[in-house]
C-alpha cells in the first residue's frame, strides 16, 4: 500500500514539476514592483485566466536558514502572517502533505489547501520545495471552508556561488482561490502572493 501511494504521490509531484519548467524562464513573466529588494512578478494562464505570482530577491543567510523558515511548519507560520493553521497531516517517504488554512477576512469564506510537495535536491547544492494540491481520503473538505486548487507551490533556493552565507529565492504560486471570488477580483490581489519572499527575507535576515 504504502508503494502505491509512493507511486502516487510521486505522479502528482511530477505533474506539478511539468508545470514549473513549462513557467519558469523569467522572459515568461511581467515585471510589476520591487519592495525592499524583492521583485514582484505575474503571468496570467492561457487556459484559466488565473494569474500566477512570482517573487525573487537575496536573503542575507545561508540556505539551511532559508529551508527552516519555510519547510518547518511552525516557523512558517511566523512569518505568513495570512495563515490560522499551517500543520504537517501525514509523511509518506520523501512526500509532505500539508493542511493550511487562512484567517478570517470580513466577506470572504476561508479558504483551506491540502498540499502534497517534496524536495528536490540540485547538484549546485540548490532545493526546490515543490508540489500541488491532492485529494485524500483522510482529508475530506469542510463545509466550513472553500477549498481552493493549487496548481503549483515552488520555492527554489540558490546559494551564492561566492558567499555561502547569502540565497537566492524564488516563489512561484498558481492557485485558484474556488468558490465565488471573480477571477479579475483575485487577479488584482496574486501580486501579494509574491511578497512572500520579502515576508521570508525578513523573518530570516531578524533571526
Amino acid at each position: 500500500m504504502e508503494s502505491d501511494k509512493a507511486t502516487k504521490y510521486s505522479q502528482i509531484v511530477q505533474e506539478a514539476k511539468k508545470i514549473f519548467d513549462e513557467v519558469y524562464p523569467i522572459s515568461n513573466w511581467n515585471y510589476e514592483s520591487n519592495k525592499d529588494g524583492v521583485d514582484v512578478y505575474t503571468r496570467t494562464d492561457a487556459a484559466t485566466g488565473l494569474k500566477m505570482a512570482r517573487g525573487e530577491g537575496l536573503v542575507l543567510k545561508p540556505t539551511s536558514a532559508v529551508e527552516d523558515a519555510i519547510r518547518n511548519p511552525v516557523n512558517a507560520l511566523k512569518w505568513e502572517d495570512v495563515l490560522h493553521l499551517n500543520e504537517t497531516v501525514e509523511e509518506c517517504g520523501e512526500y509532505t502533505v500539508t493542511k493550511s488554512l487562512d484567517k478570517k477576512k470580513m466577506l470572504i469564506t476561508q479558504r483551506e489547501t491540502l498540499l502534497l510537495s517534496t524536495t528536490i535536491k540540485g547538484e549546485d547544492g540548490s532545493l526546490l520545495f515543490i508540489g500541488k494540491s491532492l485529494d485524500h481520503p483522510s482529508f475530506p473538505e469542510s463545509k466550513d471552508y472553500v477549498r481552493a486548487h493549487i496548481y503549483l507551490w515552488a520555492w527554489h533556493l540558490i546559494p551564492d556561488k561566492e558567499d555561502p552565507n547569502k540565497t537566492k529565492l524564488i516563489y512561484i504560486m498558481f492557485l485558484d482561490p474556488k468558490g465565488k471570488i471573480p477571477t479579475t477580483i483575485y487577479n488584482g490581489f496574486v501580486k501579494e502572493q509574491s511578497l512572500n519572499v520579502w515576508k521570508v527575507k525578513k523573518f530570516v535576515e531578524k533571526s
